[in-house]
């Protein structure tokens, strides 16, 4: 059995602005948060959970489907935020509107889900990547600190590609190893 889920990778550029974020928000948040590594920033499109490593081959082709229908698209990371909000934040992140072809995606992969037996997941307004998870208390100068850093945050996800990872835990953390990537070409 492995961990896996489908995602958007995150590109380089990107990552350096949200690692230089990142910095920022830990040397003001004075709260335990588990910070996310600039590898590992990615946008989920679905966390599917323990599957068998067999299954990846009918996800692949799911997933070639899919992408055929998808054109590639942006996703706006112009704010950062916190699930289920900035005073209660377990999840801090930066991230846009969901735009129209992300949330096709979105359903896509859902119900391409579906159709093996996996549970419909909920679907987010907010496309995102995160940058840590809050342990224990947030921060009361949380909402401030997301405010600041956030104000001027003009960016763009470019999203060519539909990617299933594996996640492997380890002491240090999760570690990611893409298991297959699909271009996304649109009809």
């Amino acid at each position: 059995m492995m961990r896996a889920f489908f995602c958007l990778p995150s590109d380089n550029g990107l990552n350096r602005i949200l690692l230089g974020i990142s910095t920022a928000l830990r040397a003001r948040v004075n709260a335990r948060v588990s910070w996310v590594p600039k590898e590992n920033f990615h946008v989920t499109v679905r966390f599917i959970g323990e599957i068998e490593p067999e299954l990846t081959i009918e996800l692949e082709e799911m997933a070639r489907r899919i992408a055929a229908e998808i054109p590639p698209f942006d996703i706006p990371i112009d704010r950062l935020g916190a699930f289920p909000s900035p005073a209660r934040a377990r999840v801090i992140w930066a991230g846009g509107k969901a735009p129209d072809r992300f949330t096709a995606l979105v359903a896509q992969v859902n119900s391409g889900l579906a159709a093996f037996g996996f549970p419909p997941d909920r679907e987010d307004s907010v496309a995102h990547i995160t940058l840590g998870r809050v342990k224990g208390r947030p921060d009361p100068g949380l909402p401030q600190a997301l405010a600041d850093l956030g104000a001027g945050l003009n960016h763009s996800l470019h999203v060519d590609r539909l990617v299933l990872m594996e996640s492997v835990l380890t002491q240090r953390g999760a570690v990611y190893n893409p298991l297959f990537s699909v271009s996304l070409t649109g009809r």
